[in-house]
């Protein structure tokens, strides 16, 4: 199937012009020694592996992969190689990147790149803006293909190489976003110029369009950033609506409190009496686990377990331990891995045990806010919330799994010969949750409010609009 798959990519799209021609390639030997080790690791260690994506489909995928290993490749070939592997188990906490380069998008390529910045929607791509001078495509115009290819076959292909939870699509979308420009660049093809057709809302229409440089694009990106503000933020729309926003749950503890703040916040609201409270978590990607528990024990009125269970692969040494960074604090672990029923359970876990709610609980109305990189301790907290039917969920489907994730502690393995770097999540977390339908989606909202073309360009908050409008007809 790989095969297959393989094939069908150099068929439905120009090879990529390489700058490696003089680059280092490697012997099969070498490859097929850091293949043998990258399995190997995956197998010992990943407790997720098999979380969405059986063992005999993963047996097909490890083989079909090894038999690609047949002739001498670059760094960048290799990397291209495994990354539907990875994203295979589909685990958006999993990693796989060059050396030192673990959250760049764009890791061998800085010229020849796509010049327009897009936003994706429902299987569509808008222009947002331009990278170079040229202004003929006008912001809000849909792309409807890029060098005769359609954007949904461009999408399908990019979702090969990108890791996401389980099948969420919020986040998917997220990503291209965010990083389409180095995505396309690095799994697709980088040129001197770019075929563009676009229409303009009336007209079908055809451009050619000069590519661009990262340096273009960094500083074209860096004119959108919003102001500084601080990630943990309370403020009354109207009296009686409070919105709380969380931009992280790991923020510099130098710059905010996180428990003060999050006891004053609800001392705040128990003094005025407020009826109506926003939580907004959108474009939170999670943090420290044990603050998502706190800010649940602030939202419920029972005791409750918040975790249902922790597991991890073994207590044996990892075979591959001389090529991986391991927790400093990894042995002093072994203590609290508890087998059982051939499972690993970890169980110094404050949350997997019953917990209070605190006192100035909030028992007034609860909405919340979400979107596709609503992700790992957020979803694990919101999930709870959800579960226990206690808010009304607004926006876009959370980008992390209902059920948990594979997250905590992380195993960093360097490939000897490519020096290629595998990010293993050691521990599954599994939520106190049952009874959810999608065992691999995220949190699905009550009402689903998507931005437009036109909101973004106009710096609308749809979903913001959308729950305030919501609160006060209830009023």
């Amino acid at each position: 199937m790989l095969k297959q798959i393989a094939i069908a990519s150099i068929l439905f799209f120009p090879v990529m012009l390489t700058a490696q021609t003089n680059a280092l390639r490697f012997s099969v030997p070498q490859l097929q020694q850091d293949y043998e080790i990258f399995v190997r690791a995956l197998k010992e260690a990943h407790p997720g592996l098999h979380r969405y994506t059986s063992q005999k489909s993963f047996d097909s995928i490890f083989d079909a992969t090894s038999k690609q290993i047949n002739h001498a490749m670059t760094e960048e070939e290799f990397y291209e190689l495994l990354m539907p592997v990875v994203s295979s188990i589909k685990c958006g906490h999993t990693k796989w990147y060059p050396d030192n380069k673990p959250d760049d998008r764009y890791p061998f390529r800085s010229d020849g790149l796509f010049p327009l910045k897009l936003y994706f929607v429902d299987g569509k791509a808008f222009v947002l803006y331009s990278y170079n001078s040229d202004t003929t495509i006008k912001p809000a115009s849909e792309i409807i293909s890029i060098n005769n290819e359609p954007i949904a076959s461009i999408i399908n292909e990019l979702h090969k190489y990108i890791t996401i939870d389980g099948n969420i699509q919020s986040a998917l979308y997220e990503e291209l976003n965010h990083s389409f420009n180095g995505y396309f660049a690095t799994f697709i093809k980088t040129a001197p110029s770019y075929a563009i057709a676009y229409s303009d809302g009336k007209n079908l229409l055809h451009v050619t369009l000069p590519s661009v440089n990262l340096s273009s694009i960094q500083k074209r990106d860096e004119l959108e950033k919003l102001p500084h503000q601080l990630p943990l933020r309370l403020f009354y729309p109207s009296p009686n609506i409070a919105v709380l926003t969380i931009e992280s749950f790991y923020i510099d503890k130098k710059e905010q409190k996180y428990y003060s703040f999050i006891d004053s916040v609800f001392k705040d609201l128990k003094e005025k009496n407020v009826a109506n409270l926003v939580i907004d978590v959108r474009n939170n990607e999670g943090g420290e686990e044990n603050w998502g528990g706190y800010l649940y024990s602030y939202l419920t009125d029972k005791k409750f377990r918040y975790y249902k269970k922790i597991l991890m692969t073994q207590k044996e040494r990892f075979s591959f331990g001389k090529y991986a960074l391991l927790p400093k604090f990894f042995g002093l672990m072994h203590l609290f891995m508890k087998k059982k029923n051939g499972k690993v359970y970890f169980t110094k876990q404050k949350y997997l045990h019953t917990q209070s709610p605190q006192k100035n609980t909030f028992t007034g109305n609860l909405y919340v806010l979400i979107n596709g990189m609503s992700f790992s301790t957020t979803t694990e907290l919101m999930s709870i919330v959800h579960n226990n039917k206690k808010a009304i969920f607004i926006g876009e489907e959370t980008g992390g799994a209902y059920y948990g994730n594979n997250s905590g502690v992380f195993a960093i393995l360097n490939l000897p010969n490519t020096k290629l770097t595998l990010g293993i999540p050691l521990m599954a977390y599994y939520s106190n949750v049952a009874g959810y339908p999608y065992k691999d989606r995220g949190i699905l909202p009550d009402y689903v409010v998507k931005n437009t073309i036109e909101n973004l360009l106009q710096k609308k908050d749809a979903a913001m609009e959308f729950t305030l409008h919501l609160i006060r007809s209830k009023q």
